[in-house]
């Protein structure tokens, strides 16, 4: 494909404070702009912060969370968003909701990635609120086709994996030229060097190349690290953002070279 210019936003969210949320995200997409940057993608659930928890129990809380998806895409005329938040299941049967990635461009929405692999161990319940994904479909960005997940999706790689499913598996079916993985990832002793190693172990899987885009801060009594990733298809680490503290990095990925 031709080159594409994509670009991480690794930010600190505030759980439930939206003006705040979404005038960092708009700062960033200004920044993306005079940069001449094609995609721009911020981290899971960035619109209401992470862990929302019983929030999510409230309709005016989602409503607000659609208010600031709605505004975002506003902005997005010159360039293609992804970005995470809460999505109604249209669904009657199930959970009223998915955990999602929303791909904004034009001025308005134009997917919505949901999450397939629910956390529900250690410091994540996300079974409680969340539905689990059924459709598998890549996003398109100027004409480059992505496998879009979310956070939990592609660590299902272990040896004694939690999951019976395997999201990339079905994505890779549609040919996509570039992983992309929003996520909430937390901090803990040795979870950044298994985090690289998942990661890694995708890249070397479906030899395509991945980004990787987490969030910094503390919500409650979980600490998120930061330290976005950008592999190469070749297994390599292209770059590293910074721990602990906000970063935004930007490279130009052309696959037909």
């Amino acid at each position: 494909f031709a080159a594409m210019k994509i670009a991480l936003s690794q930010l600190n969210y505030h759980v439930g404070n939206f003006t705040f949320n979404t005038a960092r995200i708009l700062e960033e997409i200004k920044r993306a702009e005079t940069e001449q940057v094609d995609l721009l993608v911020f981290a899971e659930l960035a619109i209401c912060g992470y862990p929302p928890l019983d929030f999510l129990d409230y309709s005016h809380f989602i409503d607000r969370c659609r208010e600031s998806i709605d505004c975002i895409a506003g902005h997005c005329t010159q360039l293609t968003v992804i970005v995470g938040g809460p999505a109604f299941n249209p669904d009657p049967k199930g959970k009223n909701l998915f955990n999602s990635a929303y791909v904004l461009a034009k001025g308005a929405i134009q997917q919505i990635v949901h999450k397939t692999l629910l956390p529900t161990y250690d410091v994540f319940d996300e079974y409680r609120w969340f539905e689990s994904n059924r459709e598998f479909n890549c996003i398109e960005v100027n004409n480059v086709r992505i496998a879009l997940t979310v956070c939990e999706d592609l660590w299902n790689m272990d040896d004694d994996p939690l999951y019976t499913f395997w999201p990339m598996k079905e994505l890779i079916r549609q040919k996509p030229e570039l992983m992309i993985n929003i996520a909430a990832s937390p901090f803990s002793g040795r979870h950044a060097e298994d985090r690289k190693a998942i990661l890694q172990k995708n890249v070397k899987e479906f030899k395509l190349p991945l980004l990787y885009v987490n969030q910094v801060g503390g919500q409650t009594d979980i600490l998120f690290d930061g330290g976005s990733l950008v592999y190469n298809a070749d297994g390599s680490l292209l770059q590293e953002l910074n721990d602990f503290h906000e970063d935004y990095f930007s490279c130009t990925f052309d696959t037909a070279s």
